[in-house]
């Protein structure tokens, strides 16, 4: 009886101190069915980052019955069991400053994921990002997390909303990763492998609340992939190519067809990448602040002036 009390005590203590639905997932939750099907994803990311931009862990039937019996609220957070860490499926609390914890029920929380929303499009439930529906949003994202799917950092519903409330549309006023992480860096709302060789994520965020229009990326030398998991590069924010450049895995969107999106150096991968995608580019001719000669299948030739207030992709 004395033992039975305790035991009760110790769940009442867990919940009240920890905010979470106490469950003891540690020894049974990877014999849990659909379990195999929700890990399946941990490396379908960037080629060169395979942990970062997953397809999403609820992509089929067995893996969204694996979340939905499974999954638990823990404080401010819906959060799974997901190879030796929890996933954060959802952010239910109402702050738009965000500071990932880095533990949740007694484990290292290693992946940030999806949820299925009630919203039907055809249907079917939407699965969004964790962070769906904070407006403005401020996330740090802390030492321990590994994973993070493609969509988390989308703005949702960006597209086709036909049908859609509105209800998940976010955006991120500011993307952070705390120093210790060993996998990822940021420096002003860019994401990048820890060695800085890989470019993984831009925050457009601030361009898109921008006035004067005249603002544009710099990939520097020490860059050699690029391949960022938000494809849509708008034609308004130029990209000027480093030296060193060695892999391109992205998409510009082309509406604004009389601008020039890509500055390279002549020969590298960035010209061969701008030429197979048909995106107007121009030769750099050392100084981004100076002239260029634009050399476009699309364009004809010209000298012209840019000025701008550069952001550097370090």
């Amino acid at each position: 009886m004395k033992r039975n009390l305790l035991f009760v005590s110790f769940i009442i203590l867990a919940i009240l101190f920890t905010g979470c639905s106490f469950k003891d997932y540690n020894s049974t939750y990877k014999n849990e069915e659909g379990y195999s099907n929700y890990i399946s994803n941990s490396k379908t990311g960037c080629k060169d980052m395979n942990s970062f931009g997953l397809v999403s862990n609820l992509e089929d039937e067995k893996s969204q019955e694996y979340y939905k019996k499974n999954s638990r609220v823990c404080g401010d957070y819906l959060i799974t069991n997901y190879l030796d860490g929890v996933c954060i499926n959802r952010y239910l609390g109402h702050n738009n400053t965000i500071k990932i914890p880095k533990t949740l029920d007694n484990k290292p929380v290693i992946m940030l994921g999806n949820f299925i929303s009630n919203e039907k499009y055809n249907g079917e439930n939407q699965i969004y990002g964790a962070f769906a529906g904070i407006k403005d949003c401020k996330i740090t994202i802390p030492s321990t997390v590994k994973y993070v799917t493609s969509d988390v950092l989308w703005v949702s519903c960006d597209g086709d909303t036909t049908g859609f409330t509105g209800k998940y549309e976010n955006d991120f006023a500011s993307v952070k990763i705390d120093k210790n992480n060993p996998y990822y860096t940021y420096i002003d709302n860019i994401i990048y492998t820890k060695d800085m060789k890989t470019l993984l994520y831009i925050n457009f965020y601030d361009y898109y609340n921008n006035e004067d229009g005249e603002d544009f990326y710099i990939v520097a030398d020490n860059i050699e992939n690029f391949e960022p998991i938000n494809q849509m590069l708008y034609g308004n924010y130029p990209i000027y190519f480093g030296k060193n450049i060695k892999k391109i895995d992205a998409d510009f969107g082309t509406e604004d067809s009389g601008n020039v999106l890509v500055y390279c150096y002549k020969g590298t991968v960035a010209e061969k990448w701008a030429k197979n995608k048909g995106i107007y580019y121009a030769f750099n001719d050392n100084d981004t602040t100076t002239s260029v000669t634009i050399k476009s299948d699309l364009m004809a030739e010209e000298d012209i002036k840019l000025h701008t207030k550069a952001k550097i992709i370090l």
